[in-house]
């Protein structure tokens, strides 16, 4: 091993409790491409980056000296946060790097590979830091929808480091790698995947997980899981590991996690999945395994607002001025004997694939816009899949609004509004739904509820797509048409019908039925009956129904079927009007 100065990080490394730096060179602290990069190596590279920050000139953050990091490879942002914080440098973690949030953080950005470690020669500065030392910075959404910045010390970032070695440590073996599929950018991937292996000497997989596939390539050996419900959703349809690969636990967070899918990580994985909860302000707050209530984590108090049930926070993870009084949050709750029971939010920030959003936010950059007098988002459950959000938005337009409104196509027109919004606004953030109204609709109290604007976004039809027909079925003088059917959980035709247990009404099937005759045969169901008419199974929000719709052009005569996982919703026929057809209703 070449010679080393002087302990130029010993301060710092003494300061966050990294003993394995200190000793044992050849341990690993990072793998690439299955190949190890030691301790050795990265005490170089630290230096290296030391080097190219000496010569930079740091920007103003908060009235500190800082620099912006943002860095796709894990391991090189390592390198640059410890090497930014032993020259008692801020970082600030951006989420992204749209035009807008770089305009917003007017400092240099770093973020690239550290030059040649063999090149550097490290300076000797005895840089004081302390407990009290800022380390990251970030900007997070508030009520208000501007974003608010939050700083966490190197205290802050220690003790959540800590926490999590005192929580799942013992879980570990001394060879444990830890991979993950979210970004080391965000509250979650940071001080789980970057800080938690670094105090406590494990090593980082430099890959990031991005499709299930993924697993099947990971090397022998044992693994911890940092992910979330998006991507675990998919284990089920993973490769087997491999022999020798064991994994010893993982965990969620960023979004709620499904019981059914905590279930199958769980046994994909045949470890335990931890859903954690928390935020950017509170840090990690209280785990839990599967629907059992959450737990707090150690060193963790909660208790309850007395006025309005929201949850308050008493954490070490907390700033100096918050750990007496504790952090109060946007959570609504519930504390007994067995833990912590989520009732959920209090404010206007909905969680989108992982990423916290403000509503208010996006309501006032759509007010900038000329064409727009006001607005309200609203979260919509998706089409497909009711566990996510996606944003709709009901718009009051100003005269020019109307004018432009008038003069084009109602998609054209809410794609320009969109495209307007992508330098402000995550992508996650843009709305995906747009109504547009005189004025927003009001109760007898004259205030606007979420239901009444979640109304306007109720579709009254399901999601189609037609199921291509084996010419060889076919049968002399009989036109057939098979259609898939995906029920939206929040169909019109579901309110009212029957409260706490919505079904769909069979007229509205009935109507479904003598649509689709007329937009793919061209016949006219008004001038039939209905015939044998039978109703053998309710249709429930989220069905995926199959309708099969066989004419026989000749007898004027449609017959319909309506099937769920090929049991008989209802069925019948569509017959030509006449005095002597039995049963049809008038």
């Amino acid at each position: 091993m070449p010679e080393m100065s002087p302990d130029p990080l010993g301060k710092l490394m003494r300061h966050w409790a990294l003993p394995e730096l200190e000793g044992n060179e050849s341990r690993p602290v990072a793998w690439r491409g299955g190949q190890p990069i030691t301790r050795e190596v990265f005490y170089r590279d630290l230096a290296a980056a030391r080097q190219r920050l000496l010569r930079a000139e740091p920007g103003d953050v908060a009235g500190r000296p800082g620099f912006a990091l943002l860095d796709s490879d894990v391991y090189r942002f390592s390198v640059w946060l410890l090497a930014a914080w032993s020259l008692g440098l801020v970082v600030v973690l951006p989420g992204d790097d749209l035009p807008a949030t770089k305009a917003a953080l007017n400092m240099p950005w770093i973020g690239s590979d550290p030059t040649s470690p063999s090149s550097a020669t490290d300076h000797e500065e005895d840089v004081d830091v302390d407990h009290g030392t800022p380390g990251v910075m970030l900007f997070t959404s508030g009520s208000t929808g501007k974003p608010s910045l939050v700083e966490k010390t190197l205290r802050q970032l220690r003790a959540e480091a800590e926490m999590f070695e005192k929580a799942f440590g013992e879980r570990l073996s001394t060879k444990t790698r830890f991979v993950a599929s979210v970004p080391h950018q965000h509250m979650y991937g940071f001080p789980f995947f970057v800080l938690w292996p670094l105090t406590a000497g494990h090593a980082i997989t430099v890959e990031r997980l991005r499709y299930p596939e993924d697993l099947g390539r990971l090397p022998p050996a044992d693994y911890v899981l940092i992910s979330a419900p998006t991507f675990l959703k998919h284990l089920p349809d993973a490769p087997a590991p491999a022999p020798g690969l064991r994994w010893q636990m993982a965990t969620s967070a960023g979004s709620p996690l499904a019981l059914e899918v905590a279930r199958q990580g769980a046994a994909y994985l045949s470890a335990p999945l931890f859903e954690i909860y928390g935020s950017t302000e509170t840090g990690a707050t209280a785990r839990r395994q599967g629907d059992a209530p959450w737990q707090a984590m150690p060193g963790v108090r909660l208790s309850l607002d007395a006025e309005t049930s929201r949850l308050r926070i008493h954490s070490p993870l907390l700033s100096d001025a918050e750990m007496e009084s504790g952090y109060l949050s946007g959570d609504l709750a519930r504390l007994d004997e067995h833990g912590l029971v989520l009732q959920g939010r209090a404010d206007r920030l909905v969680k989108i694939g992982e990423k916290r959003i403000s509503l208010t936010q996006i309501e006032q950059e759509l007010a900038l816009l000329p064409e727009v007098d006001s607005a309200r988002v609203v979260p919509l459950p998706h089409e497909h899949e009711s566990d996510r959000l996606i944003l709709g938005v009901v718009i009051v337009l100003s005269p020019e609004g109307w004018r432009r409104h008038g003069a084009e196509k109602k998609v054209q027109f809410d794609a320009s509004l969109r495209n307007r919004l992508r330098d402000r606004l995550d992508p996650l953030a843009l709305p995906r739904r747009w109504r547009y109204v005189e004025a927003f609709p009001c109760n007898e109290m004259g205030k606007t509820t979420r239901q009444d604007l979640e109304k306007l976004f109720a579709p009254f039809f399901p999601h189609v797509e037609q199921i291509p027909q084996d010419p060889a079925d076919a049968k002399p003088g009989v036109e057939k048409c098979v259609l898939r059917l995906r029920v939206p959980h929040n169909l019109a035709w579901f309110e009212g019908h029957f409260p706490g247990a919505p079904v769909l009404p069979g007229v509205v099937q009935v109507d479904w039925a003598a649509w689709f005759a007329r937009l793919y045969f061209g016949f006219d169901a008004e001038a039939t009956n209905v015939s044998n008419l039978k109703f053998q199974r309710v249709v429930l929000p989220g069905d995926v129904l199959r309708l099969e719709l066989s004419l026989r052009r000749e007898k004027g005569e449609l017959e319909f079927i309506y099937t769920v996982d090929e049991k008989t919703c209802l069925r019948a026929v569509f017959m030509p009007r006449g005095p002597d057809v039995a049963g049809a209703p008038s």
